[in-house]
């Protein structure tokens, strides 16, 4: 191992201990998207009919923007487990600042996109 680089944990933890402790966050953030629409509905029905259709209406785009982010980051991480996993660390750095171009251009798009289309 060279000077000054800690080995990924990806390489000694066993694998259901890896599973545990990498799958629960995302579960929990697919449950609180889930439910940040439910409790919105519920809370904005108490203002009006128009206000609770104006939230169903924002209800697909808010999915869309969510779909995008995930299928992106799902490919970013996988590219990046297999880069450091081949400890290539060349190629792990540049997946990183390919996902985070990624995930401006996407921030971009849809800031336009709302800009636009929903003022």
């Amino acid at each position: 191992m060279a000077k000054g680089i800690a080995e990924n944990k990806m390489g000694y933890v066993p694998v259901n201990q890896l599973l545990i402790s990498m799958s629960v966050p995302m579960m929990i953030s697919m449950l609180v998207q889930a439910l940040y629409n439910v409790v919105d509905s519920v809370f904005v029905s108490y203002i009006g009919e128009n206000a609770l259709t104006a939230v169903s209406l924002a209800f697909p785009v808010q999915n869309l923007m969510i779909a995008i982010a995930v299928g992106t980051s799902v490919g970013v991480n996988a590219l990046l487990s297999k880069s450091l996993g081949e400890k290539n660390q060349k190629a792990a750095n540049r997946t990183a600042e390919n996902g985070l171009f990624l995930t401006l251009l996407g921030t971009i798009v849809f800031l336009v996109f709302g800009a636009f289309f929903f003022l």
